[in-house]
């Protein structure tokens, strides 16, 4: 007895829905040793450790859903690198004051990486003739969750001023008119 043509379309389907979250679960791969090295480093190697796992299930899961979620992932995880990388410079560095208040560079590394990748975020959204909130939504939680174990050195200063400066980063894209 043959199957029936909505078998054969179920099996079809599956096969189909396996690839795309085989190809996925491969182009996420290289995120399991960057969260490796971050969990080896951050002083909170549980957030570190929480972010990565986040990281790389959202990855797989916008890469398999593909169309806007999917092109969201490579700005986003590009985006991500500022936060991740500023603070970690600045780091070793001492402290910055003005007048009679100091905050250490690692936080201004924070903020600073955050504006970086809201703008970047922001810029690429604004491309877009539709989905702009769904792309930025899905790439800059990404870009957050790759920059928030070196934003943690700075403890909930440091995770509170990447917020704030991706929020502030997405500001002008937010504001501009739509491209034509």
């Amino acid at each position: 007895m043959e199957p029936s043509e909505a078998v054969l379309s179920a099996r079809a389907r599956r096969a189909y829905e396996q690839g795309r979250l085989q190809a996925a679960l491969w182009r996420a791969a290289p995120l399991v040793p960057l969260v490796a090295w971050t969990c080896s480093w951050c002083r909170y190697p549980v957030l570190a450790a929480g972010c990565g796992v986040a990281l790389v299930v959202l990855t797989v899961a916008f890469l398999w859903r593909g169309q806007l979620w999917g092109r969201a992932v490579a700005p986003g995880l590009a985006a991500g690198l500022a936060p991740l990388v500023l603070p970690l410079l600045m780091r070793g560095a001492s402290e910055v004051c003005v007048g009679e208040m100091c905050c250490s560079l690692c936080l201004v590394g924070c903020v600073g990486g955050g504006v970086l990748a809201g703008a970047l975020v922001g810029r690429r959204a604004a491309a877009l003739a539709e989905g702009r909130g769904a792309f930025r939504a899905a790439a800059g939680t990404l870009a957050l969750l790759a920059g928030a174990p070196a934003c943690a050195f700075a403890g909930a200063m440091g995770l509170a001023g990447l917020l704030a400066g991706f929020a502030g980063g997405t500001v002008p894209a937010l504001t501009s008119p739509r491209p034509a």
